[in-house]
């Protein structure tokens, strides 16, 4: 307990980098996805040599890269604090339908001929209303102490009917030039989006790896106990985290307002799974405490190079959805029988030969029930 108070207490960026789950752990993720990454262009290359590696076909894929980045880096901020949020969403949705409705009570109905700063101020009251609901989960987990995954769905479930509700079912389109910049904008041949990605992760990973936040927000996703009994205010601490998250949804309702030029009570429904699927697939621990930005995002180019070369075969979508639901399962499948392996290991060198007699079998501390003695979750 003095360790981690002495932890809390020096937040130094050094301190906080040493207090974050180990390199080592960390490294070996990301090799085998660098690896994975090679093989998957290799395979979409070889399967398709005059479509998919073209300067198009790259310029589309980093045009579509962040809306599934975004909502992805949202799951993973709610995952670092062992919850989940899978209203991101239907959050993305309800704040483009905020920002939409907006403009045209401010434009007499031609949202089109906005200027920028009535689009500014639409924006915000869509962000305003992200915001809400992120604090509203947030309370729901920290405060009335109703697990993630109900509190989120429950939020999911009224999101959808929310949405329905204000547009009546139909799609609202017709955005200024402005916002659609946003989605569809070049710059020096790079899409805006992607550009608006890069400077949020570069930001993401300061605030993660740099900032008393990110310390805390491990901690509390590692040990909840260890964290309050280290003067961590967990509840804030929670609160903050489901507002970080849903202020990804703002970011990706802004770019499908850009792209597509039309906002839905629906769209990109099948997105909570992929973004789960990133997340699993880059390290993030579904349990909490251990997760790194640059794995997740690696995952996310991954799934987005699969994306679109499956779709460059034209594969029936319904294929598409049922092959992330197959890739999940086997990585669950990959991570078990792995993690078995890796204890029989271990148990296997602490009663070898040169182990010494009546060495004790390793077992988790019975204040930390999910943890080894280096703060590891135990497999």
């Amino acid at each position: 307990m003095t360790d981690a108070r002495a932890g809390q207490s020096d937040r130094s960026p050094s301190a906080l980098g040493a207090l974050t789950p180990s390199t080592e752990r960390r490294r070996i993720p990301d090799a085998s996805l660098y690896v994975i990454l090679v093989a998957i262009v290799v395979l979409m290359t070889a399967v398709n040599p005059e479509r998919f590696p073209t300067l198009s076909n790259l310029q589309s894929m980093l045009s579509q890269l962040p809306i599934l980045a975004f909502l992805s880096i949202g799951m993973m901020i709610s995952m670092l604090s062992g919850g989940i949020n899978l209203a991101i969403v239907s959050t993305a949705n309800f704040t483009g339908i905020i920002t939409a409705l907006m403009l045209r009570a401010l434009t007499a109905g031609d949202s089109a001929s906005a200027t920028l700063g009535v689009t500014a101020v639409a924006m915000l009251a869509g962000v305003a209303g992200c915001m809400l609901v992120g604090a509203f989960m947030g309370w729901l987990v920290a405060y009335v102490e109703v697990p993630a995954i109900l509190a989120t769905l429950g939020v999911t479930t009224l999101l959808d009917g929310v949405n329905v509700v204000l547009t009546r079912g139909y799609t609202i389109s017709n955005f200024p030039d402005a916002l659609l910049a946003i989605g569809n904008g070049m710059t020096f041949g790079v899409p805006t989006p992607f550009l608006m990605l890069l400077v949020v992760v570069v930001l993401l990973h300061f605030l993660l790896n740099r900032m008393p936040f990110g310390f805390r927000l491990y901690m509390l996703g590692s040990n909840p106990i260890a964290a309050k009994f280290s003067n961590i205010n967990t509840r804030a601490v929670l609160m903050g985290d489901y507002v970080l998250s849903s202020a990804f949804s703002a970011l990706t309702a802004f770019v499908m307002m850009g792209q597509l030029n039309s906002v839905k009570a629906n769209y990109a429904q099948s997105y909570v799974l992929v973004a789960v699927l990133a997340c699993f697939l880059g390290g993030v621990d579904p349990f909490g405490g251990a997760g790194r930005l640059s794995g997740m995002i690696l995952a996310v180019i991954i799934l987005q190079i699969i994306s679109s070369g499956v779709n460059l075969l034209r594969v029936d979508p319904f294929f598409v959805t049922a092959m992330w639901g197959a890739i999940i399962l086997v990585l669950i499948a990959v991570n078990h029988f792995t993690g078995r392996w890796r204890e029989g290991r271990r148990l296997a060198r602490m009663h070898g030969p040169g182990a010494p007699e009546g060495a004790p079998t390793a077992r988790p501390s019975a204040t930390e029930p999910n943890s080894s003695p280096r703060g590891e979750r135990v497999r």
